[in-house]
């Protein structure tokens, strides 16, 4: 096979191998940038968020933060868009489209979305590495459209900024995930809005460290070594006593909440 015919490049005065990886470096930057416009493809991490009953819990299981636990910020995967949501009488609340770009891309178009049938709503996403405690190594995508977000986000743009100026190798904000709550006299209920108010910063270099140990070590078997036990004679069992009061609530890992994240 031979190469008669050459199309014409940015990179056509390149020797023949620099240019070949050079298209190909554009092809697939073109490429990316196609899956971005077109809002994306689903994020592999579990979505964190509030609760109904106002907890920070995060993926299917619903598994509650740890209070006091910090997560890392990646502003690296920020995003911006829109989503539409069916009316509340539906009862299968699943997005009736969304568009998501990242936050150096431009906003999309509202009038270049597909008619759905709702209004879209702006939305904002990030994720977020829990770098201590029972969660550590937990990697989570927040993505909300809800006026707490917006306020969150408009507060971590200033934030970075005043970072940028500060400490540029720096902007990674390392957060702890608190609630604001209010009783809204209209809608009778209670709001719980995220707070996250940044406990330090770190680098990307550090963000991207703590990923790194955390999936080698999931990757890594944990072997237990099984020792054979002594054999003894049965021994009688005692009578079971009724319990009088009630059962100890069990220790370790907390229970998953099941309700779904509503900030």
């Amino acid at each position: 096979m031979t190469d008669g015919i050459v199309p014409l490049s940015p990179h056509a005065n390149l020797p023949d191998h620099e240019r070949r990886m050079q298209d190909l470096l554009g092809g697939i930057s073109n490429i990316a940038n196609s899956i971005a416009e077109a809002g994306g493809v689903a994020s592999t991490f579990p979505f964190i968020g509030i609760n109904n009953d106002g907890v920070w819990c995060y993926g299917q299981d619903r598994t509650e933060v740890e209070p006091g636990s910090r997560w890392a910020i990646d502003i690296r995967t920020w995003k911006h868009g829109y989503i539409a949501w069916p009316t509340a009488n539906v009862k299968e609340r699943k997005p009736l489209g969304e568009r998501m770009v990242p936050a150096n891309m431009a906003l999309p178009q509202l009038a270049e979305l597909p008619d759905v049938g709702a209004p879209y709503q702006l939305q904002f996403s990030f994720e977020l590495l829990c770098i201590n405690g029972e969660d550590a190594g937990v990697m989570a995508l927040y993505k909300n459209g809800s006026y707490g977000a917006k306020v969150v986000v408009q507060t971590l743009v200033e934030e970075v900024r005043k970072q940028a100026k500060r400490d540029p190798s720096r902007l990674c904000p390392v957060v702890e995930l608190g609630i604001r709550d209010y009783f809204h006299k209209e809608w009778k209920k209670t709001i719980y809005n995220p707070v996250l108010p940044i406990q330090e910063w770190i680098t990307f270099e550090a963000y991207d460290d703590s990923e790194k140990v955390e999936m080698k070590a999931a990757e890594q078997p944990t072997a237990t070594k099984v020792e054979p036990q002594p054999q003894t004679a049965p021994q009688p069992q005692p009578t079971a006593q009724r319990s009088t009061g009630p059962e100890p609530m069990p220790t370790g890992r907390r229970r998953p909440v099941r309700t779904q994240p509503a900030a």
